[in-house]
């Protein structure tokens, strides 16, 4: 890695218009970092928010397979196949919930929380010393103003003693702040490299685990499986297509039919019409006879 650009340590004290022009670019560096990481760590959070959606989602697509079962179908003939295969499918995915849990897991540990932890330690320490730094700045300033307003004919010794003490108290001061808070400003340029990509080195990682595991956990012993539903689908899907064309061209028989099938003297329709009318008065009568 290339080196970085750092804040002179001997500049501190002396404390230059130089020394202040790098020292706001550097804050407007932090600044920026600052507004990027938050705004990183909104995207991983929804990342995580994903995997953890999916855990909790296998979870209830499992109990849910389980429970077909327990439908009262008013048709049901033909389901106990069905009703096996899906409590074999509950069993695969209970399985593939334990994977997503501990992918959720890791995603926390090794993505979010080094994030997260970069923000509220690194940045919040440097927003802190800024504002230390800025406070002792202030501070000497108005020493510094007390001493330029030292009567230069008649002098106070007494009065002189104290600002001169004071002014050196608030020196010593600022020195102190500005040496930590451009320790802090040099070191959080390389704290945001590892920042940016420690937690993605993690989650990558985890992505990687996660897709072994799921090979080593499913590709040997559900191979047959999978085979034997696949085909299972074909022929129920055989047998659609079969009933489908069946039902396809009873139906244009039907429709193909002599328009008068749909007049109301119709045969058919007034022989329907006979067996629903009841009987004529009198016609019990000549039949028990």
């Amino acid at each position: 890695m290339p080196p970085v650009d750092k804040l002179l340590l001997e500049e501190a004290l002396l404390d230059s218009p130089q020394t202040r022009s790098l020292l706001s670019v550097f804050e407007e560096d932090a600044g920026t970092l600052t507004e990027f990481t938050n705004q990183l760590l909104q995207a991983m959070q929804r990342v995580y928010g994903a995997q953890n959606e999916m855990s909790i989602a296998t979870q209830q697509l499992s109990k849910q397979l389980i429970a077909y079962e327990k439908q009262n179908f008013a048709l049901s003939k033909g389901d106990d196949e069905v009703i096996s295969t899906l409590h074999r499918f509950a069993r695969v995915v209970d399985e593939l919930n334990s994977l997503h849990t501990e992918l959720a897991k890791q995603v926390a540990d090794t993505m979010i929380f080094p994030m997260i932890q970069f923000r509220e330690r690194d940045l919040t320490e440097v927003s802190t010393l800024k504002d230390l730094f800025l406070l002792a700045s202030n501070e000497h300033d108005v020493a510094m103003a007390k001493y330029s307003k030292l009567p230069k004919k008649r002098e106070n010794e007494k009065l002189k003693a104290e600002v001169v003490a004071e002014v050196s108290a608030t020196r010593r001061k600022q020195h102190h702040s500005s040496l930590q808070y451009y320790c802090a400003l040099n070191a959080l340029q390389h704290r945001k490299r590892v920042a940016m990509l420690d937690p993605l080195l993690g989650f990558t990682q985890g992505q990687i685990n996660f897709f072994k595991m799921g090979v080593e956990m499913f590709s040997k012993k559900l191979d047959d499986f999978l085979s034997s539903v696949a085909t299972m689908v074909q022929s129920i899907q055989g047998q659609l297509d079969t009933e489908a064309e069946t039902m396809r061209l009873t139906q244009q028989e039907l429709l193909l039919a002599s328009e008068t099938t749909y007049m109301p003297d119709n045969n058919t329709t007034t022989s329907k019409k006979s067996q629903q009318e009841p009987p004529p008065k009198g016609w019990l009568s000549q039949y028990s006879n």
